[in-house]
């Protein structure tokens, strides 16, 4: 859902943008011709962002196509291209359409951030950094927080853990609700035996998500290490509730 409500936003913005197009000079057949065409692949980009979100990748590609037919200039299309060829683990094709995206628009947040995150995962960790970090520092992205979160999560898997940790401390001071950080400071924050810090964090991301089977775990670790029995026995009771077959409950159990 964040996907696609982070599509329509784009669509709204790119309507007020074409608006202001319209007004400022007389529109010929040529002009009107080039704005449908690109509206055209606003909507099957839209139409991509929507699949994707629902893992139905084969129509994503299908429909990303379809808007690089209706204008190919349009990077945003290829943006999602590049996301969808990636979750296929089309690293060639991805790549090719990351590079046409910034060739398009250089100094795209967006297409900086998930350019930069396909490279982390593939290992090149500094390159993707530095992309994630452009993003992060432009003031004009509206969410600079995706990308220091996207930042601590490269740091954490090159186990540059300070690193990561202050990444993600930003992103968090930018959106105190952001889950991923949040959980990943808790988590961070048990490994190194600060206890308070991660219970701290944990109960912020409880307050915001019901917690995942993880967060439930983490959450006996913590206040074990507290000596919170209180704690302690209110997730072992939402496990036994919401995951009584998992053989981690079972464990828990018998320590």
């Amino acid at each position: 859902m964040k996907r696609i409500a982070a599509v329509l936003l784009f669509l709204a913005v790119a309507g007020c943008s074409s608006q202001s197009t319209v007004e400022s000079g007389p529109v010929t057949d040529s002009t009107r011709n080039s704005m449908d065409a690109r509206r055209r692949a606003e909507v099957h980009t839209a139409l991509a962002g929507e699949y994707y979100s629902r893992g139905n990748f084969s129509v994503a590609l299908a429909e990303t196509r379809l808007a690089l037919k209706d204008d190919p200039s349009y990077y945003n299309a290829y943006n999602m291209q590049a996301l969808v060829y990636m979750e296929l683990r089309e690293d060639v094709q991805a790549r090719e359409a990351f590079d046409q995206a910034l060739r398009l628009s250089s100094n795209s947040s967006e297409v900086l951030n998930n350019f930069g995150w396909f490279l982390c995962l593939r290992n090149e960790t500094q390159r993707g950094i530095d992309m994630m970090l452009r993003a992060a520092n432009d003031s004009l992205y509206p969410t600079p927080e995706k990308a220091w979160l996207s930042v601590g999560l490269c740091y954490r898997r090159a186990g540059r853990i300070t690193e990561a940790e202050d990444a993600m401390r930003r992103a968090v001071l930018i959106r105190p609700e952001l889950i991923g950080a949040l959980f990943n400071l808790a988590e961070l924050s048990y490994n190194r035996g600060a206890y308070q810090d991660a219970e701290t964090y944990l109960n912020r991301y409880t307050r915001v998500s019901q917690p995942s089977f993880e967060a439930l775990v983490l959450g006996v670790k913590i206040a074990r290490a507290r000596q919170d029995k209180v704690a302690e026995d209110s997730f072992m009771q939402q496990l036994r509730r919401r995951f009584p077959d998992s053989p981690q409950l079972k464990e828990l159990e018998t320590r």
